[in-house]
């Protein structure tokens, strides 16, 4: 065989002796059997952890790093909620949480824990509770850098206010908070909580939980992508995927355009660093493969890594340069940043101490827990750990459950009855992403009319593609827009023939009243005030209709093309001056 063509099958194609050792790994079911083994091994060292009252005081530094991460997280968060949160679910708002609030105050608090059912919520109350959890973010990042500080006994308390709060908000924003991440951030709140009790005694331990934590979430997102579309197994999920991610920017188009055989090997590779190098995580040297992965990643995303630095170092760079590569050619707002600092737990103390510098013993204070808490933190924390399996396994889309671990149909069904249990407050969550393909985008375009109809313009989506020959997306950073990331869902649900959600409907209904405060979560009003006809209590006709999206020819200076579709759709509405 010619020597190309068979590194061409070796790396991209399904054919590849590397992908079909992959597909025996996941379809022999050994990935989850080795995952339960991971675990058996974590609970083994929290064991160890109850009968020290003082233990290694190694990793305390590396810790500290992933708890100021997280809790920047939550500043971040809270901070890119809060100019939305009034628009999106004030009093006025697309999604009133009042009116959600009725319904969760005839459920029990473990049903519905939510703490705005106990006061009377308006816009000013939503605002102070972004507030509070931008507060409490910024307090725990301040307690990190000052570990000796009196309030040291109160940051376990402060997690909880941060993860409650924002499950709170969460509670009442419908589908604006219901992506996977934001159920993250409330997981992490509360593990921080548990695991700034036992960091203070033994860091080393509480560190291998967060790698538990990380190492779980990677396996659950390489499980479901091999589980979910075909386009996965076909080797062509990542020659759309560019192009019909949520929100795209114009790195989006330009690695869209790069070769088809670079799309294959991704998807290869994809594989391996989501599949097999959460394994390695638990290895006691660094295996080749993964600074190799870790370093060729890297360059893919256009980030400089060195392939030799120390043990955990490696897997920290190949996650972290996976997730650089999906957050700089699409829009994750926090989702990547959350993700880099979850990463962080697999750099220990002495990357800190070789390549930054730093001084590690000034962190490794002495320090004790009293042993009723070390129980109860142990004993959560190892509950914690087992049913994490059970969102693990729904990752494999039906493939495994806790019976192929040949458990006792009592322990299946006691651990089956805790996880749904907890799933209110969201403590335990499924991780899986991208599992679902399409080769298709669709854009809703909004056009607005003060003449009844007789001339429209465009009303323009701030972080969305708009209808133009120079659009080519916006860079957003940290920033996620709530609405715009939603919008997105909905042509997937129109092309099945799915009526768009009240919420959308009423967006439509608002933007005919001109409510400048949904007007500010697009790029305003496409009208002067006197080109209505009634400046003083403006009105306009709003219709939305939807577009196909495709990606320009590489030579064209466009960057996207428009056409309209064939059919009318769900989508295709019209308001007449705020009545539909």
């Amino acid at each position: 065989m010619d020597p190309l063509l068979a590194l061409h099958v070796l790396l991209c194609s399904p054919e590849s002796v590397i992908f079909k050792a992959v597909a025996f790994f996941l379809d022999s079911k050994l990935w989850f059997r080795l995952a339960a083994v991971v675990a058996l091994l974590v609970l083994l060292q929290l064991l160890l952890v109850v009968g020290q009252s003082e233990g290694n005081q190694e990793e305390s530094l590396a810790i500290s790093v992933v708890f100021a991460g997280c809790a920047l997280t939550n500043v971040v968060a809270f901070a890119s909620f809060r100019p939305q949160v009034v628009a999106l679910i004030g009093r006025r708002g697309l999604h009133p949480a009042e009116e959600v609030l009725r319904r969760l105050r005839r459920l029990s608090v473990r049903r519905a824990p939510c703490y705005l059912r106990w006061m009377e919520v308006n816009d000013r109350t939503l605002i102070r509770c972004c507030d509070l959890g931008i507060g409490c973010g910024v307090l725990l990042v301040m307690l990190v850098l000052w570990p000796q500080s009196f309030v040291q006994t109160l940051v376990p308390l402060i997690w909880l206010a941060a993860g409650w709060t924002y499950l709170s908000l969460q509670a009442v924003s419908g589908d604006f908070l219901g992506l996977q991440s934001d159920s993250n951030l409330v997981e992490v709140d509360a593990l921080m909580a548990l695991l700034s009790i036992l960091a203070r005694s033994h860091p080393r331990q509480a560190l291998l939980v967060l790698r538990f934590f990380a190492f779980r979430k990677m396996l659950g997102c390489g499980v479901c992508k091999y589980y979910g579309s075909p386009m996965w197994q076909s080797f062509d999920a990542l020659q759309v995927h560019y192009f019909t991610q949520p929100l795209v920017n114009r790195r989006s188009r330009w690695a869209h355009v790069w070769p088809a055989d670079f799309h294959r090997f991704s998807v290869l590779a994809t594989f391996l660093v989501e599949v097999i190098l959460p394994f390695l995580i638990w290895c006691p040297w660094p295996c080749r493969i993964s600074a190799w992965i870790g370093e060729r990643a890297a360059i893919f995303a256009g980030v400089g890594v060195k392939p030799r630095v120390l043990e955990w170092q490696h897997f920290c760079k190949s996650f972290n340069c996976l997730n650089a590569m999906i957050n700089t050619t699409g829009n994750y707002g926090f989702i990547g940043f959350l993700n880099t600092m979850e990463n962080l737990s697999l750099v220990d103390d002495r990357f800190y101490q070789l390549v930054l510098g730093a001084d590690v013993d000034a962190w490794r204070l002495p320090r004790s827990t009293a042993w009723p808490f070390r129980l109860v933190v142990v004993c959560v924390l190892s509950l914690y750990v087992v049913l994490s399996l059970l969102p693990l396994a729904r990752a494999g889309k039906g493939t495994v459950d806790l019976r192929t671990l040949r458990l006792p149909d009592v322990v299946t069904a006691r651990l089956e009855w805790l996880e749904a249990l907890q799933q209110p407050w969201k403590l335990v969550n499924y991780q899986g992403k991208f599992s679902g393909m399409h080769d298709f985008r669709w854009e809703p375009i909004l056009e607005a009319s003060t003449d009844d109809g007789q001339s429209w313009r465009q009303i323009r989506w701030r972080y969305k593609l708009n209808q133009g020959p120079r659009e080519s997306g916006v860079v957003l950073w940290l920033h996620l827009p709530r609405l715009d990331w939603r919008v997105w869902f909905l042509p997937l649900a129109a092309r099945r023939g799915k009526e768009p959600p009240a919420w959308y409907v009423k967006l439509l209904e608002r933007l005919a009243e001109c409510d400048e405060s949904i007007l500010e979560l697009l790029e305003g009003c496409p009208f002067s005030r006197e080109e209505f006809q009634d400046p003083e209590h403006p009105k306009m006709w709003v219709s939305s209709r939807l577009v196909a999206c495709e990606v320009s020819p590489k030579e064209d200076e466009c960057f996207w093309s428009f056409r309209p579709l064939r059919k009318q759709t769900t989508m295709d509405l019209l308001i007449k001056e705020g009545s539909r």
